[in-house]
């Protein structure tokens, strides 16, 4: 029996007790389900949680989506969790935890599963099966405690019932979106789904996880097409959508993504000239961010400075407030752009001289021990550190560079996310397990038919679940400091006591790799921003932590999204035993 299934820095669930877990209204938390069986297998398991009832009569209810009134996401959503085979770790990653084996990410909707990834699960002789469970808050529902039952069954016969408290606390989680935001290549979800639609459903399915699709124009006919996403009318609850953020757009729109406008020419101005009249027809300005996107690492290219000059010297009033930016991880202030987008990297002193120029930076990607990362083979709960480091620090936009890498590098190896693990290699022979597929295509048309799933909609994956508890747990700090900034910040420095250029490359990252100490630290933010006094946080250094004289007297966390019943976190790994 491993620590997890006694209930050992399990804060939400030991044996013989409830589930016992909290949230804001407007809020998801997760859980996972983990049945194992022993010598004999179990043919036909399912994992059943219908509804949690309050005493006053309210309810939180599995309601089923039909064809003809979809809708998105629904009040309670469970998952099968698909492993991926992880053969070796990725490159460059170094004194950080790797996993090695099976590793689950994909999420496939139990009314969505096929027959290699059946529900109600198959779990062979001393293996096991697991169900993920979202729980999404209603804003309009009423504060208290919610009770229910998750019922595990083996075709007729009972498995397990185990009890799940839910108390939802008064405030609301605000509906704002953050900062985070994601890259997708339209023309390679489409060809690899073939339907059309399925990229409207991914621009949902970002946004129901507070996660902005980074929507991208070469033409105005491209910023036509996605309107709707950009002025938050496909999220308007007459449509069916009925998570966060309900009519509030995408807010993000780049010209050229990753330099595809190349150099100032005639017929490259003439797009952006194009493009900004159809946001400006569009009335996008006062709510999103739309810049040119120069250069892609090419710090000594003169391309961006090039962009900049021209439109701000521009007559068209429209030009001049169309902003340039690109990636580049050197001093933002001395960049020629209006946007620097800095790889997992953040000074506050070069931050604050941008700022006082006028400029904007932002952070994309992610690399641990600086910052959490988006690889596969990392602790699950990696993302969710990035949300906290957004909030910790005031990072306006938090960029990660893709998520439908399906094709691999120049759209020579086309990938099924279903089974190859290495999603991203260079022409050096570097790789990333996952790099750039934070969504699994539900229709493979072009390839790989033998793994669809037959809907025309991208599935999310455990990566996506724990950036968003990241970024939830981000706005929890935000509310906390307008109660009590001095206790607020007390607390996350606690759990993220080290980041970013505070962080020598060879130590391991500062937040650990268990959710205990992430649960105690979203529990206190709650108490602070409701006018309580939090729990005593306990040590602020657990011992075997300490790697090395340089590494000591670091405060360690780790993440979870939500305990699970039976044998798990939610947000750990898990393998088949």
């Amino acid at each position: 029996m491993t620590p997890f299934e006694r209930g050992e820095h399990n804060p939400v669930w030991s044996p013989g007790q409830p589930v016992r877990l909290f949230a804001m209204r407007n809020e998801s938390v997760a859980l996972q389900v983990v049945v194992e069986a022993d010598a004999d297998p179990l043919a036909s398991v399912t994992v059943e949680i219908p509804r949690l009832d309050a005493p006053d009569g309210s309810v939180i209810a599995e309601t089923p989506s039909s064809n003809d009134a979809p809708s998105f996401p629904r009040p309670i959503e469970r998952f099968v969790e698909h492993f991926l085979d992880v053969r070796r770790a990725s490159t460059g990653v170094r004194d950080t935890v790797s996993w090695i084996g099976p590793v689950p990410d994909a999420l496939i909707p139990i009314d969505s599963a096929p027959a290699w990834a059946p529900y109600p699960m198959r779990i062979e002789p001393r293996t096991n099966g697991i169900v993920w469970i979202d729980i999404n808050v209603p804003r309009p529902l009423v504060p208290g405690t919610y009770r229910g039952t998750i019922g595990i069954r083996d075709g007729a016969r009972a498995l397990a019932e185990i009890p799940v408290e839910l108390e939802v606390a008064d405030p609301v989680l605000p509906d704002r979106m953050s900062g985070a935001m994601v890259y997708y290549d339209a023309h390679n979800v489409a060809r690899r789904t073939g339907k059309a639609a399925s990229e409207q459903s991914l621009w949902v399915v970002l946004h129901e996880h507070r996660i902005a699709a980074l929507h991208d124009a070469m033409t105005a006919a491209d910023v036509v097409r996605q309107i709707d996403a950009l002025d938050g009318s496909l999220y308007a609850r007459s449509r069916g959508y009925l998570g966060p953020a309900q009519g509030i757009g995408d807010g993000v729109l780049a010209l050229g993504a990753y330099g595809d406008l190349g150099d100032p020419r005639y017929e490259s101005i003439v797009a952006v000239e194009q493009m900004a009249r159809a946001a400006n027809d569009a009335k996008l300005w006062e709510s999103t961010d739309v810049f040119l996107y120069a250069t892609d690492e090419r710090c000594d290219s003169p391309r961006a400075g090039a962009w900049r000059a021209l439109l701000r010297g521009s007559n068209d009033a429209t030009l001049r407030r169309v902003r340039v930016a690109q990636t580049c991880t050197r001093d933002p202030s001395a960049q020629p752009v209006d946007v620097a987008m800095l790889s997992a990297s953040w000074d506050e002193g070069q931050v604050q001289a941008a700022r006082t120029l006028g400029k904007d930076v932002w952070v994309y990607n992610g690399a641990e021990p600086h910052t959490g990362t988006f690889r596969l083979d990392a602790e699950a709960i990696s993302p969710r550190v990035n949300g906290w480091l957004a909030a910790m620090f005031g990072i306006p936009r938090w960029f990660y560079w893709e998520a439908t890498y399906w094709y691999g590098r120049h759209d020579a190896h086309p990938v099924d996310p279903f089974v190859e693990a290495e999603t991203f290699r260079d022409d050096d022979g570097d790789f990333e397990n996952g790099g750039g597929v934070l969504v699994y295509p539900g229709e493979q048309a072009d390839a790989f038919q033998e793994h669809s799933l037959g809907v025309a909609a991208v599935i999310p994956s455990i990566r996506l679940k724990n950036w968003r508890r990241g970024v939830e747990d981000g706005a929890y700090l935000e509310m906390a400091r307008t109660r009590d900034a001095k206790k607020a910040d007390a607390v996350s420095t606690w759990l993220i006591p080290a980041a970013f250029a505070a962080v020598d490359g060879d130590d391991a990252p500062s937040w650990g790799a268990r959710g205990d100490r992430f649960f105690q630290a979203r529990r206190a933010l709650l108490a602070i921003a409701t006018g309580r006094d939090p729990e005593p946080l306990g040590a602020a250094a657990p011992a075997w932590v300490a790697r090395s004289e340089r590494r000591a007297r670091w405060r360690l966390g780790a993440t979870i999204l939500a305990i699970a019943a039976l044998a798990t976190l939610a947000g750990r790994r898990w393998r088949p035993r």
